[in-house]
């Protein structure tokens, strides 16, 4: 039989607070990556961070109650880590031979530590492991794509009236004023129209410009990227 445990009001107080502890902390750091539209937003940072701190909690309890034996509140806390990592490796993916995922998967962990964190009872560490992992993904984010950010480059289809070669002539220009290689561009006729399929980068918002430049000149029915 396992001794009850008694849950009085001094424990049902701790474990609301440290349930909104950690809506507030999940919650925060989900705002930023709901806002980016990333695969783990804000419900799911939430649900992250109130289970690690749930386990803690209930490893801390066993610990407590003795259940016969001296209970380990580490050795939970070392399960939520490997679990979650198996967690974080499913939002690691790979297409046309780039890797996404990363920071999300990187974000799973770190938001796990925090709950832990709570769910253990060291709120101001919480409170400022949150606040620094909220500024890495926004100050030093903005940082990282203008200043480290490498180009990450996509294909683009363009679609043009055959009208002569008037605007296969202002695309040309556009391009080279990109200083876009114009020696290996492939245009194809197809009913009436011109396809052109070229490469642009998407990691830069001075780069993704080419995009609607190419709206504006007149004859392009088309620009559609290939992702």
């Amino acid at each position: 039989m396992f001794p009850e445990l008694s849950v009085g009001s001094h424990f049902l107080n701790d474990f609301l607070v440290k349930s909104g502890a950690a809506i507030l902390c999940g919650g925060l750091i989900g705002i930023e990556r709901e806002l980016k539209k990333k695969p783990a937003g804000f419900r799911t940072n939430i649900l992250i961070c109130l289970g690690s701190t749930y386990f803690m909690m209930v490893s801390i309890l066993v610990g407590a109650s003795g259940m016969g034996k001296t209970g380990d509140p580490g050795r939970i806390a070392a399960q939520v880590v490997t679990g979650i990592g198996f967690i974080g490796a499913g939002t690691i993916i790979q297409s046309r031979g780039h890797i996404a995922g990363l920071t999300t998967a990187a974000l799973i962990w770190v938001v796990a530590s925090v709950g832990l964190f709570i769910g253990a009872g060291y709120m101001i560490p919480a409170a400022v492991g949150t606040l620094l992992i909220f500024l890495t993904l926004t100050v030093l984010g903005m940082g990282e794509r203008k200043i480290l950010s490498r180009c990450r480059t996509f294909d683009c289809l363009v679609v043009f009236a055959d009208d002569g070669g008037k605007t296969r002539k202002q695309i040309t220009r556009l391009l080279a004023s990109y200083e876009k290689s114009l020696e290996n561009l492939q245009f194809k006729t197809t009913n009436g129209s011109i396809t052109l399929t070229l490469q642009y980068c998407d990691s830069h918002a001075e780069h993704r410009k080419l995009l609607s430049d190419l709206w504006m000149i007149e004859g392009v029915q088309e620009v559609r990227p290939l992702r």
